[in-house]
């Protein structure tokens, strides 16, 4: 895997990363992250070092949703990573980047110093399914679309996440469905939406269908 093989979305949102931080610098908040701005030639050793290990993993938020609709910047890289090569996989990550500030918030790993979230597969179904149910761009593993929109539907409605970011969730949710609607498998959406909750797939198929009336949608 070379820089010139990530994906033009993801390239762009680098790119549109960067020049805001050039512009605005970086965050200076406590708990802020992005100790160094990741280059092209960085992400492609995060993703080497995965695969180093054969350990399996996805990418997942914004930047694969960009991979799909329209590129926008986005603060960190999202990936769902295997559980039990996640020792592994940090210690090579430690060795290339130095200290990670890694933050340890139950489902996910976050590493403050390199941008870099790994959602650990073990802690829903739905994280293991994002790994045996993968599309390729390129080199770049993600999610089947269908799993990718049901991840989006589960972190709507966490109760845990930023409303702000919630919100997003649906914006992303929606313009994924309009965009790739009539080719997507809906039995198979709604089977895996099943795994979130007791009747969430109930709400997921009433989302999907006020969607495709046109009508306004919240969680």
């Amino acid at each position: 895997m070379t820089p010139e093989g990530i994906p033009d979305a993801i390239r762009r949102s680098m790119r549109i990363l960067a020049t805001h931080r050039a512009l605005f610098g970086m965050p200076s908040q406590p708990g802020a992250r992005g100790a160094r701005t990741m280059s092209e030639v960085d992400i492609v050793r995060v993703v080497e070092i995965f695969e180093v290990n054969r350990a399996k993993w996805a990418l997942v938020g914004a930047h694969a949703i960009g991979m799909l609709t329209e590129p926008r910047a986005t603060a960190d890289f999202d990936f769902i990573i295997e559980g039990s090569k996640l020792v592994a996989v940090l210690a090579d990550l430690t060795s290339a980047f130095g200290n990670l500030e890694a933050n340890d918030i139950g489902a996910a790993l976050q590493l403050k110093a390199i941008d870099i979230d790994l959602i650990r597969s073990t802690n829903h179904v739905l994280f293991r399914e994002a790994l045996e149910q993968l599309q390729t761009i390129g080199e770049w593993k993600l999610p089947r679309t269908e799993v990718l929109l049901v991840l989006k539907f589960l972190a709507a409605v966490s109760p845990w996440r930023n409303v702000d970011k919630r919100a997003l969730d649906i914006v992303d949710l929606r313009t994924v469905y309009r965009s790739v609607g009539p080719s997507l498998d809906r039995p198979e959406m709604i089977r895996l939406a099943k795994t979130i909750y007791p009747d969430a797939d109930r709400e997921f198929c009433e989302l999907l269908d006020k969607i495709d009336r046109g009508e306004p949608i919240a969680i």
